[in-house]
């Protein structure tokens, strides 16, 4: 099951997104450098090699997605986190501040929720948590990805000749139906970006409450924290 997971992720959280990137990537290159060109639907035919260097090239491009987007949502954490009621945001770093014996001062929203997380995984009572950071880490990288392929069709839409050859004759393809697809493309991103954040919400409220009920329980009292696999955990969920 782990395997299956594993490669689950590897699908949806880069192989899709990277596939989304790479047709932006492609729409620019049209653009840009044969703008006249039909796109030749009918008469598109690969071979096996293309395909394979196609999914090994938005594979690729499915992890720069991701790792763009950790830099552009990187503050969703400490706003999920101050959205939450008074109460739990002063438990829960009341709570990591035991776990880590660190000031709570020191500890930024980051390292809160690293903390709790941690020390739900050691108690081993994940419960629903992987399925949460999949879908986070899906929402995620495809947000950016439909963003770029929606400013990719705006940058088509600047170089007049856009045409698609089908089986019945070309259609050309006006300003007006490339602003249109655009506005599409990124408001199915603004969705997305709705599902991202609800589904990092319910990953960090997850990570708080277990952490809390789990403190008292024999585990507060035997179960020892190793601080250093922390930073190694909080990779794997920004990935």
């Amino acid at each position: 099951m782990e395997k299956l997971s594993f490669t689950l992720y590897e699908i949806f959280g880069y192989l899709l997104p990277g596939g989304i990137v790479f047709i932006a990537i492609v729409v620019l290159y049209w653009a840009f450098f044969v703008p006249t060109v039909p796109l030749g639907i009918a008469t598109f035919q690969v071979g096996l090699v293309t395909w394979v260097a196609v999914i090994v090239t938005s594979y690729i491009m499915g992890h720069a997605a991701q790792a763009v987007a950790n830099k552009c949502f990187r503050g969703v954490e400490k706003l999920v986190l101050a959205s939450q009621p008074t109460w739990m945001s002063e438990r829960a770093g009341q709570a990591a501040s035991e776990i880590l014996k660190v000031d709570p001062k020191e500890l930024g929203a980051k390292w809160i929720i690293t903390a709790l997380d941690e020390y739900t995984i050691q108690a081993g009572k994940t419960g629903d948590r992987d399925l949460f950071v999949y879908r986070e880490g899906f929402y995620r990288g495809t947000t950016l990805s439909l963003f770029f392929l929606g400013a990719a069709m705006l940058v088509r839409m600047l170089f007049p000749g856009a045409s698609i050859m089908f089986t019945k004759g070309l259609f050309h393809i006006s300003w007006f139906e490339l602003l249109t697809t655009s506005a599409v493309i990124s408001g199915t991103g603004y969705l997305f970006l709705g599902r991202y954040k609800r589904f990092a919400e319910y990953r960090i409220t997850h990570a708080i409450m277990s952490a809390l009920a789990l403190r008292g329980t024999p585990m507060a009292d035997t179960g020892k924290v190793n601080p250093s696999s922390l930073a190694a955990d909080s990779k794997i969920k920004q990935n």
